[in-house]
């Protein structure tokens, strides 16, 4: 069970930074104070990676927790 659950808690805490760094990088490609719009662009692309693989773990993790306890049941 230690595993799901450190398993849970990486995918919220990638959730978490992912949504940050979206929310942080919007607001440099939004500034007319930032020329080059090249590197936040793709930090967005890459948090919004972040935030959906952690998303599929969360999704798997519960599964597997779902068939583990089918099994003992």
């Amino acid at each position: 069970m230690n595993i799901s659950g450190s398993a849970m808690h990486n995918a919220y805490t990638g959730i978490q930074t992912g949504f940050k760094n979206l929310e942080l990088n919007s607001q440099k490609i939004a500034s007319p104070n930032v020329p080059d719009k090249a590197e936040p662009l793709i930090m967005h692309k890459l948090d919004a990676n972040l935030v959906e693989t952690s998303a599929k773990v969360i999704k798997t993790s519960d599964e597997m927790l779902g068939t583990l306890l089918d099994v003992m049941a």
